[in-house]
């Protein structure tokens, strides 16, 4: 029950954030101006698409766990998760499986973007396990010291444009987000899903026989809002507050098929993004061990799987 209404409390926040005007930063002319500097210096540094987070510069690629229930606390105990926004849906089902398989156990989860995740786990807030939507925050997270242990890559994503269902933009093919007057909405460069929108943007601008020429300066032009993570940008274009979005392929949950239509980002720009886990230094390692166990166990790839992500190769 508690998660469930957890899931619906995400939600409203993010429709109440857009509908408030708070979710994010409306990008002035002054900021674009930052923006496409910003933007210029990492399609300058940028790898060869489908290479992005495909590659981990730090931590192990994920094995499959043994199915063998593990060893947790006789009393049992409070599991706290730290989990990056794109996972939700799916780790609330793992919570619950979790939950139904360890009596006594409870799954606990503070969703967010990866990167306000870092900060508040630098500020003290405590946690078992952080799982982070790039390698780049993680990275952070272990710079900081606030994780202990070799980080595992445990799932992977690809990227989507979103629409409003009616598309007023009439944004058809990914080089439309370069349409002059379209109002697109992404995170910002610092989440790890608008880093890795900037890099499929980067590659299409590499390419100016299919995209035009100076599409990244066109799509800069065109971004209306930088947002905080991938549901508040979902929840713009869901609300027509925004003509286009891009999120991750997971985010496109049944809750929002009747609201919103996709563009497909062709595999040749589109990037591969990774998940990587690691318990956190002063949570309790035996518990932050089932979870990421189980993430890595059949059951916990078959649940990942059933809600979009992909197995890493």
């Amino acid at each position: 029950m508690h998660r469930a209404f957890g899931r619906w409390l995400l939600l409203l926040v993010g429709v109440l954030s857009v509908a408030l005007g708070v979710s994010g930063v409306t990008v002035s002319a002054t900021s674009r101006v930052v923006l496409a500097q910003t933007v210029e210096s990492r399609c300058e540094g940028r790898a060869t698409p489908l290479a992005v987070g495909s590659t981990p510069a730090t931590g192990v690629t994920a094995e499959a766990s043994p199915s063998v229930p593990l060893p947790i606390p006789a009393e049992g105990g409070t599991l706290t998760v730290f989990a990056a926004a794109s996972l939700t849906d799916a780790f609330n089902r793992i919570g619950d499986e979790l939950e139904a398989a360890y009596l006594g156990l409870t799954v606990e989860y503070n969703f967010a973007g990866s990167q306000a995740l870092v900060t508040q786990l630098r500020e003290g807030a405590t946690a078992d396990v952080f799982a982070s939507a790039g390698q780049e925050p993680m990275d952070a997270a272990i710079a900081a010291g606030v994780v202990e242990g070799e980080p595992v890559h445990f799932t992977q994503n690809r990227l989507v444009i979103v629409v409003p269902h009616d598309n007023p933009g009439g944004v058809r093919t990914a080089a439309d987000l370069a349409a002059p007057g379209l109002r697109l909405v992404l995170a910002a460069p610092d989440v790890p899903v608008g880093r890795y929108a900037w890099d499929v943007i980067c590659a299409m601008g590499s390419d100016p026989v299919t995209y035009g020429a100076d599409f990244v300066g066109r799509v800069v032009a065109n971004v209306a809002s930088e947002e905080n993570n991938v549901k508040a940008v979902l929840a713009k274009v869901r609300l027509g507050e925004a003509d286009a979005g891009i999120v991750y392929e997971t985010d496109l949950t049944p809750d929002v098929a009747g609201a919103v239509a996709v563009v497909e980002i062709p595999p040749a720009v589109n990037v591969i993004a990774t998940y990587p886990i690691a318990p956190v230094r002063g949570g309790d390692p035996s518990l932050a061990q089932v979870f990421i166990a189980y993430l890595l166990a059949p059951e916990g790839q078959a649940t990942l799987q059933a809600f979009g992500f992909e197995p890493i190769p």
